[in-house]
């Protein structure tokens, strides 16, 4: 059987649409970010810290919506980069804060321009084709809320399954 429609591929389900344009955007922090020496995950958790300030690996699993291990994973070699550091946290004698080191900081400021020049050149194409961007805005968080509700829902039925 042939596909009659190459040229307009099926839109299939609403998180395929997420998934290409994770594709899409994976691309164009690459293209952005290309060059300087930084990549999209490191801009993005440089920028959260920069922006958040000191945080524990917990609450920036929290944030970030990303299991401790996978954060952990991500933020291993920018530790080892020298680019974010570990302080002691100054109440709980246990946990560690995780802030920007002088370095970082320095790498993430030579790094904006470029994010910036190609994230104008976004929201400029987004406005030319009549598109609000607040209500995107808005839209995706409705999006990232329900997606979190349902995984919810689907652990809990899912519990309740295994202890049945």
């Amino acid at each position: 059987m042939t596909n009659d429609t190459t040229d307009n591929p099926r839109r299939l389900s609403l998180l395929y649409q997420v998934w290409l344009l994770e594709v899409s955007t994976t691309r164009f922090m690459r293209v952005a970010l290309a060059g300087t020496g930084m990549r999209g995950e490191e801009y993005g958790l440089c920028s959260y810290l920069f922006a958040n300030g000191p945080r524990t690996l917990t609450q920036a699993a929290s944030d970030l919506g990303q299991p401790l291990t996978t954060l952990s994973t991500l933020i291993a070699p920018l530790i080892e980069a020298g680019d974010v550091v570990r302080q002691p946290h100054p109440r709980d004698r246990r946990a560690k804060l995780l802030e920007l080191s002088p370095q970082g900081r320095s790498r993430l400021m030579a790094v904006i321009p470029h994010f910036s020049a190609a994230y104008t050149a976004l929201l400029h194409d987004l406005e030319a084709r009549g598109a609000d961007n607040e209500a995107i805005y808005a839209h995706l968080e409705q999006l990232r809320t329900s997606v979190e509700r349902t995984i919810e829902l689907m652990e809990l039925e899912r519990a309740g399954t295994d202890a049945g």
